[in-house]
């Protein structure tokens, strides 16, 4: 395929390298200790990439058939996931079943994930939302604490406050909305 693309390869044996010339380009391959002949890529500005041209290159025509015999299992299994089936398999849970672990591997290598084990599953599902909810700052206590009380979930929360300025009530709001949000609730209304 390099010399389709239209670049020379020469020998040069008084370095012991190989030389690739390119359209505007040329490469030298060092040899290597490991006897294997390699060029150093320089770390920035360079990019490689392995294509393939098809997902079942480098299989066997038996491998690629128990692959679509193990697809055609799991959807007679009900759709299972990949790792479910895998475990099916593996644990004999399928009497005198066929597929082996390697199928299903091989079947996820060239397939892809298979479309009807992951439908409904990949869906995220929205944050409960907390509609509102009641904020206090008690004058009694001789310490100043902001408390907020959750409506739907009944979630209570106590903030130290070092004053009553806007700044620390919003600092302390703050901290009360971040400690939702690590639950996975989102506020949506704060009655002060």
């Amino acid at each position: 395929k390099v010399r389709e693309a239209g670049c020379i390869i020469n020998y040069d044996s008084s370095v012991d390298t190989f030389v690739v010339q390119g359209p505007g380009k040329t490469i030298t391959f060092n040899w290597l200790p490991s006897g294997l002949y390699g060029h150093r890529v320089p770390s920035t500005g360079v990019c490689l990439v392995v294509t393939v041209d098809s997902p079942d290159e480098g299989y066997s025509p038996r491998q690629i058939a128990s692959a679509k015999n193990a697809r055609k299992a799991m959807s007679m299994f009900g759709s299972p996931s990949a790792a479910t089936f895998k475990l099916m398999v593996r644990d004999n849970f399928i009497n005198n079943c066929p597929v082996t672990l390697d199928a299903i591997r091989v079947a996820n290598n060239i397939f892809g994930p298979d479309a009807a084990s992951l439908q409904g599953k990949m869906a995220r599902r929205p944050p409960e939302h907390v509609d509102s909810e009641l904020v206090e700052i008690p004058p009694e206590i001789g310490l100043p604490f902001l408390v907020s009380i959750s409506r739907n979930i009944t979630l209570i929360t106590v903030t130290y406050m070092p004053s009553r300025t806007t700044a620390d009530l919003k600092k302390g709001m703050t901290q009360i909305v971040l400690v939702y949000r690590r639950r996975g609730l989102t506020v949506t209304t704060a009655m002060v």
